[in-house]
């Protein structure tokens, strides 16, 4: 039992990789050759959410965590996210800067982490979160769902509030992002006041 206790929340972490695939191939088949159901795009979005939402709940709840459990779940919502936003500027509803911002935001977030953590080694945990970082993280999830959606449905402005999203999140992420590059200047400007003394 213990062995697949251990199995159960990786597993569904890399059920989330095989539905990033088929999520993807929808959003083409959707937006490029008008096939495919919005129905079939909607149950895979949010069984991608559902996933995301329960493995590390569910790894906690088990006892099973674990440093590779949370890098492979790292891996599977980078893969996510960035092949599904590869996937809607390709197909034309989502403008590229905005892929380009979250490759930028995600780097920040690994290397300050590595930063933070040659200071905090209590934590097992291999990444460091903040509060408006997490926000503007789950929003990053949450967009290519919201954009495929509103491209869909004939609501008046759904352009302007899929760019209302973006420029949101855009500004929360450079926010988080100047917040946690602050905190590393601060921690070396405190670690080398304390070697001077």
């Amino acid at each position: 039992m213990d062995k697949i206790s251990k199995l159960i929340p990786n597993t569904l972490t890399i059920s989330r990789l095989v539905m990033t695939i088929m999520f993807n191939y929808c959003i083409f088949e959707h937006f490029t050759y008008g096939q495919g159901s919005t129905v079939v795009l909607t149950i895979l979005f949010s069984a991608i959410c559902l996933s995301d939402l329960f493995d590390g709940k569910l790894a906690r709840k088990l006892g099973v965590t674990s440093v590779m459990g949370a890098k492979l779940d790292v891996f599977a919502d980078l893969l996510y996210i960035v092949s599904s936003y590869g996937m809607l500027i390709a197909v034309k509803v989502l403008p590229a800067w905005y892929l380009a911002f979250v490759c930028i935001k995600f780097l920040e977030f690994v290397l300050t982490s590595n930063f933070i953590k040659r200071y905090d080694t209590a934590s097992r945990h291999p990444f460091v979160f903040d509060k408006i970082g997490r926000i503007v993280s789950a929003t990053f999830f949450l967009i290519p769902g919201v954009a495929c959606l509103l491209s869909h449905s004939n609501v008046i402005g759904s352009s302007y509030l899929i760019n209302i999203l973006l420029y949101t999140t855009f500004l929360g992420g450079a926010y988080s992002s100047f917040e946690r590059i602050r905190g590393c200047y601060m921690l070396t400007k405190l670690r080398y006041s304390k070697v001077r003394r």
